[in-house]
């Protein structure tokens, strides 16, 4: 799995970056670090739709399912 990353450049222009299935396993699970949430507790999150901040439901919308966890 690839993803495309999104980063700004010092003159305001967008780059986009083609990012490794291990790229992306590692950003997702340091975004989950710092909402201080498990994958196993953000899906049961999602399966009640019941999130426990914007930022958890945010990180679901991006990452929910993409994960081998």
């Amino acid at each position: 799995m690839t993803a495309i990353e999104e980063r700004p450049t010092d003159q305001g222009d967008a780059r986009y970056e083609e990012l490794s299935y291990d790229e992306w396993h590692a950003g997702a699970l340091a975004a989950l670090e710092e909402l201080g949430l498990t994958y196993a507790e953000l899906k049961e999150q999602a399966r009640n739709r019941d999130f426990s901040s914007a930022q958890a439901h945010a990180l679901w919308s991006l990452i929910g399912g993409t994960l081998d966890l």
